[in-house]
């Protein structure tokens, strides 16, 4: 990727007009919040450290990347990165979303999101993020090897603890907006991942929830994206991002109603909405949303989760759970059972 130029088209060792440098990251001790605004002259100073990543097979493509198994070979460890594609290179959109991407990412620790690792470049100049690998299954593929006889109470567990990052998230401010089956991991051992935050926004401070005791991170001048297109996943995007005004401010009520498409997902093993985009628009604009409800209707879930997907996704955001921590304090609780992960994975239970 070339380097920024000046006006008179020469190499700029600065950065452009009306922008500064980052100072350095404030201390363990400073109550500072750390800047994340991404420029491109910043991107074009970032260091090649692609050989140290030695990528293997490709597990998830995306619309702009793909997701490699891969090796770290400075401290031999097997990692996920992300890769930009070199056709969305030139797109300085892009690249600068996608740095951002890894800071926003990088702020949010949670045993419910993978850790990041590491930003930059590859040998080839295409952008990496290196993060945890995470063994396990999507809940697309987990929901298509589990037996007739599904064992709720676990999917109510993932889905309480996806809650619980995604209520961590809004509490530093940051909204996920693509919360679909595919960007949840659900690993053999240990908690449900919430994965890919490409398409996160930073809250207004007046949609911001502050609960008591958590410090919120001010990750400023992201609220805006500028973009002419609606981004999201068919058939899991909010209404209101297809019918609002673009370049909003995000809400944390995008993140209730993806919820309310994982619950779709699980009780019916499909999106809330199908077929067409100019169907689903239609259904929103006349708010006839017979065939979801019928879906809902029809699936042999708890009458719990049946209501709480119905709530969640309503087309109107003031008419659902207005929080995250509601939407958890709705989730009816149930004994649990044992083996859960034999019958998932068809292994026999120890004892």
């Amino acid at each position: 990727m070339s380097h920024p130029r000046s006006p008179e088209g020469e190499p700029s060792g600065h950065p452009p007009a009306g922008r500064l440098p980052h100072s350095s990251p404030p201390g363990p001790d400073s109550d500072s919040a750390p800047e994340v605004e991404a420029t491109l002259w910043e991107w074009s100073r970032l260091p090649t450290g692609g050989h140290r990543y030695r990528l293997g097979e490709v597990f998830a493509r995306g619309g702009i990347g793909t997701l490699h198994a891969a090796t770290d070979t400075v401290l031999a460890r097997r990692v996920a990165v992300k890769v930009l594609q070199p056709s969305r290179m030139a797109e300085q959109t892009t690249v600068v979303r996608f740095l951002q991407e890894s800071r926003i990412h990088a702020h949010l620790t949670h045993p419910g999101i993978p850790p990041v690792y590491d930003v930059g470049r590859l040998a080839d100049g295409r952008a990496y993020l290196a993060m945890k690998l995470v063994p396990g299954r999507t809940l697309v593929r987990l929901i298509s090897h589990r037996p007739p006889a599904a064992d709720w109470e676990f999917y109510r567990q993932v889905f309480r603890q996806v809650c619980e990052a995604i209520e961590y998230a809004h509490a530093k401010g940051v909204v996920h907006r693509d919360l679909t089956p595919a960007n949840v991991i659900v690993p053999r051992h240990g908690r449900a991942q919430v994965i890919d935050w490409g398409l996160a926004k930073v809250m207004r401070a007046s949609a911001r929830p502050e609960p008591e005791g958590t410090e919120v991170i001010l990750l400023p001048n992201l609220c805006e994206t500028g973009e002419q297109q609606v981004l999201g996943t068919p058939g899991c995007i909010p209404p209101e991002r297809l019918t609002g005004p673009t370049g909003g401010g995000a809400s944390p009520l995008e993140d209730v109603f993806g919820l309310g498409c994982l619950l779709c997902f699980v009780l019916t093993g499909n999106t809330p909405f199908v077929g067409a985009l100019s169907a689903f628009l239609l259904q929103v604009d006349t708010g006839d949303l017979t065939d979801l409800a019928n879906r809902l209707r029809a699936c042999e879930g708890p009458p719990d989760l049946v209501a709480l997907a119905s709530a969640c996704l309503h087309p109107d955001p003031s008419k659902r759970p207005q929080s995250v921590g509601e939407v958890s304090r709705s989730l009816a609780t149930a004994p649990a059972r044992r083996h859960w992960w034999a019958r998932l994975f068809g292994r026999k239970a120890d004892g």
